[in-house]
């Protein structure tokens, strides 16, 4: 993922761990997006990650809060509730993604389910590699994904 020169997306930041691991794995601040929809969170981050542009919004309107940087998303990482969301929320978020992203594009996705199964969108999403980690309770997944037809 850090080869690119697109900037990494990840939705749904919460405080910040996922975030720390990505710039602790080589992703330098400067290519990192954070969309979190909490004001109280989207504050700790800013506070904790002052080199991270981090925005305050609803996955559901990626590309308006992205602005002219939609254009130059190469990966978005998720942890994101979408199996637990409304259906019409994660079908705006679906729409909101398939907007940004290329073809091929990587889609990371932290969730419970002990399956990589996509999420039932109208874009077409091949898993390509899912890992359990049993060392977080209850046990996550990490699926990763490539966008569209890729």
């Amino acid at each position: 993922m850090t080869a690119s020169k697109g900037y990494i997306v990840e939705l749904g930041a919460g405080t910040g761990v996922v975030t720390a691991s990505l710039l602790d794995h080589g992703v330098a601040p400067g290519r990192l997006i954070v969309v979190e929809k909490s004001a109280l969170l989207a504050a700790h981050l800013k506070e904790r990650f002052p080199d991270v542009t981090i925005l305050e919004g609803d996955a559901a309107d990626l590309a308006t809060l992205l602005g002219w940087r939609a254009q130059r998303v190469s990966a978005v990482v998720s942890s994101l509730p979408l199996k637990s969301l409304p259906k019409s929320t994660v079908d705006q978020i679906g729409s909101a993604l398939d907007a940004i992203l290329p073809k091929g594009a990587t889609f990371i996705q932290f969730t419970y389910s002990l399956r990589c199964r996509a999420i039932d969108w109208a874009q077409e999403i091949t898993c390509l590699h899912s890992r359990t980690i049993w060392r977080n309770v209850p046990p996550a997944r990490v699926n990763v994904f490539a966008w569209g037809n890729g």
